[in-house]
């Protein structure tokens, strides 16, 4: 299943997302994911087992059932297990975008993602939400092997 172009600029769209893999560790990837599109202006819900408080004292929600109910977007980057039990969860609560990070996913996921149509696998939403530094570069690259989603 490839993404579209369309799809991510829904997902990005979204006017709330749950960021799933949220760290208090400034060098997680998660946590890297949170602070750039918070930076970009979206509106984030770091979601972590640990719960307390980002650095700004923003919630970090304990699971998606602790989350706000306006909230129906979803963005994963954990390991492939813990993808797993996040998508099923995600479908029963009737979340309507799904964006599971590459190297987040397995087979199974992909799988169960088959029944959202609004879902992306296979891309780092760094390299689409207005890039910078290395994502621009990694983006150009993509883009000049014409492997861009269109």
């Amino acid at each position: 299943m490839k993404a579209t172009k369309a799809q991510i600029d829904e997902f990005l769209a979204q006017p709330h997302i749950a960021i799933a893999g949220y760290s208090m560790k400034k060098n997680k990837f998660g946590t890297t994911v949170y602070n750039t599109l918070k930076e970009k202006g979206l509106n984030l819900y770091p979601v972590n087992p640990a719960g307390g408080q980002t650095p700004e004292g923003e919630p970090v929600y304990e699971n998606l059932s602790a989350l706000p109910n306006q909230v129906k977007a979803l963005y994963i980057v954990t390991k492939p297990e813990v993808t797993q039990e996040l998508v099923s969860e995600a479908i029963e609560k009737g979340f309507t975008h799904i964006w599971v990070q590459q190297m987040s996913d397995n087979k199974m996921v992909k799988e169960q993602l088959k029944e959202l149509p609004n879902s992306v696998t296979g891309q780092c939403i760094l390299m689409h939400a207005n890039p910078a530094g290395f994502h621009k570069f990694h983006w150009w690259l993509v883009k000049f092997f014409g492997k861009l989603p269109a």
